[in-house]
């Protein structure tokens, strides 16, 4: 086995968590801010974010951070009490709302962070490995499009005929 083979078959758990995150909570999130950006306070909050220099800008995401793990303390405080589903949604709420918290300070304050050298490298290298890891799995990508679009167009049709096959015994003539 060769050392780039090994290197993508040890770095491909942490690629799909890459492309999971980037494709579905981050584009979520991004249309959730957009929905919430018509909120007048809202919009004021990103507006005065934005002129914060980047030096004052990078304490928010450790502070962010520490709510984060203090949520997670809470969730394991549950978890070792026996109270599982609550743990679960108080983990599953604090990763969410933390992570959209992160988002809205990233995108109201990503001029100001990006004068940062090492920001701005570490943003193009995390980019640069979104990629990777998305031409990694693009073909397991595509096979599982084909099939749930195959999968969706045999259960439309399904639902279908069996409308069809309902409207026919129930408008038939009852003399028939």
């Amino acid at each position: 086995m060769t050392a780039s083979r090994l290197r993508d078959l040890v770095l491909l758990p942490i690629a799909l968590v890459v492309v999971v995150l980037e494709d579905v909570v981050w584009a979520g999130l991004m249309l959730l801010l957009k929905a919430l950006n018509t909120q007048p306070q809202l919009r004021r909050l990103g507006a005065w974010l934005g002129t914060l220099p980047g030096w004052a800008a990078l304490p928010l995401f450790l502070l962010l951070e520490i709510l984060g793990r203090v949520g997670e303390f809470w969730a394991i405080a549950l978890f070792v009490q026996g109270h599982m589903t609550a743990g679960v949604a108080v983990y599953l709420t604090v990763r969410l709302v933390g992570t959209l918290l992160a988002v809205f300070v990233y995108q109201s304050c990503a001029a100001s962070l990006l004068r940062y050298a090492w920001f701005a490298a570490l943003i193009r290298w995390l980019s640069r490995v979104k990629h990777w890891a998305i031409g990694l799995i693009a073909p397991w990508r595509a096979r599982l499009r084909t099939a749930l679009s195959t999968a969706r167009s045999r259960i439309a049709w399904r639902i279908a005929a069996l409308r069809r096959a309902y409207a026919i015994t129930r408008f038939r003539n009852p003399r028939d």
